[in-house]
């Protein structure tokens, strides 16, 4: 064997120590670039140096008994495209740490640990809560966003590592999840409405509108208002920014106001984006508040009918009109079915309306 055979067979990490006869190779090989040192005791073809999977498997190769967490586990499982190339690892210390691991000695429960080829890698629910220890929140979105992780299953992770995690970690992760973000500015902006007691809204929900399915980043369903956070990862190349219009205007048919912030919006004008909210919301009632009653006749004209009907039939002449119920028997009639849908309290108020106004300190 070679020392390209060599390479081959370990898809460009070699454990040095697998391969003595081949050490003067080495020797010439790391001389002239073409390999490199990556871990004690492990060589690295110099052109995959900055492969994060190749980081990662040198780091399995230098400690084969550690366990893969953190970005390098989250690369391994359910986000691909993890920026972080620093490889995290859960085991005992060393005397020496290679510059692309940091070392974590911490404990790492059966039930959260998963394998990845010969590795052992943290599981999916473990990688967010450990990531957002680390600060790196746009794990938890991208956790949600692909099914990788719920905020039931966090939970229970993070009831069998709770004497490890930062305090206040579980519940903060919890309190992110519970709004099902997909990424860090839409985070930001349920943060933010949160903080201000705008409620009444969900986070990525299917909705049908017009017959197609739309995901909407967050939806009010009382009034029907839309708001989207237009960030350009997603929303600059032609085929995302072509379904967006299409998908507004299919909102738009159905019905919805929408309403448009930039992450930059959120994150520096956050008062614009409270005042622009407050604002439609309140638009927003008032025509579903007008729509409810836009049936209903006024009191003149229901006399005016029921006199109108009277007289016909006092001529004889032609079929006589249905009677129009009084104005009190529509009324009654109308409460009944809000009573009965769960949106009247007897008191003469919607009890949706009522609920949401106050959560948003429009009353």
């Amino acid at each position: 064997m070679n020392l390209e055979d060599a390479l081959r067979a370990g898809g460009g990490v070699i454990a040095a120590a697998d391969h003595r006869p081949l050490r003067n190779q080495f020797t010439r090989a790391i001389a002239a670039g073409t390999l490199v040192r990556l871990c004690p005791g492990v060589l690295v073809a110099a052109d995959l140096v900055d492969d994060p999977v190749i980081r990662a498997r040198a780091a399995h190769t230098w400690r084969p008994g550690h366990i893969l967490m953190g970005p390098a586990a989250a690369r391994a499982s359910f986000w691909p495209e993890c920026p972080d190339t620093m490889i995290d690892l859960a085991g005992p210390q060393t005397d020496v740490v290679p510059k692309i691991v940091r070392l974590h000695q911490v404990k790492v429960p059966v039930e959260l640990r998963a394998n990845w080829g010969t590795a052992i890698i943290t599981r999916a629910e473990l990688t967010v809560l450990d990531m957002a220890t680390m600060g790196k929140w746009a794990a938890l979105c991208e956790g949600l966003r692909r099914g990788a992780v719920s905020a039931e299953s966090l939970a229970r992770a993070g009831d069998l590592v709770a004497r490890r995690l930062k305090p206040g970690i579980r519940r903060e992760c919890l309190a992110r999840a519970a709004g099902n973000p997909w990424s860090v500015p839409e985070m930001n902006l349920q943060m933010l409405y949160r903080k201000a007691g705008i409620d009444g809204w969900v986070g990525n929900r299917q909705i049908i509108a017009c017959g197609h399915l739309v995901i909407p980043d967050i939806a009010f369903d009382v009034p029907k208002l839309i708001v989207e956070v237009d960030g350009r990862k997603y929303h600059t190349q032609v085929a995302s920014f072509e379904s967006d219009r299409a998908h507004s205007n299919w909102l738009t048919a159905d019905g919805w106001r929408i309403l448009r912030f930039t992450p930059s919006t959120i994150w520096n004008e956050p008062e614009t984006v409270l005042q622009q909210t407050w604002a439609t919301l309140a638009c927003s009632r008032r025509d579903w508040s007008s729509s409810l009653g836009a049936d209903e006749p006024e009191i003149g004209d229901l006399d005016r009918s029921k006199r109108s009907t009277e007289e016909d039939e006092a001529r004889g002449g032609g079929v006589p009109r249905a009677p129009r119920l009084a104005h009190r028997e529509i009324r009654q009639h109308r409460i009944g079915k809000l009573r009965h849908h769960g949106r009247h309290d007897g008191g003469g108020r919607h009890l949706v309306e009522h609920r949401r106004l106050e959560g948003c300190g429009l009353r």
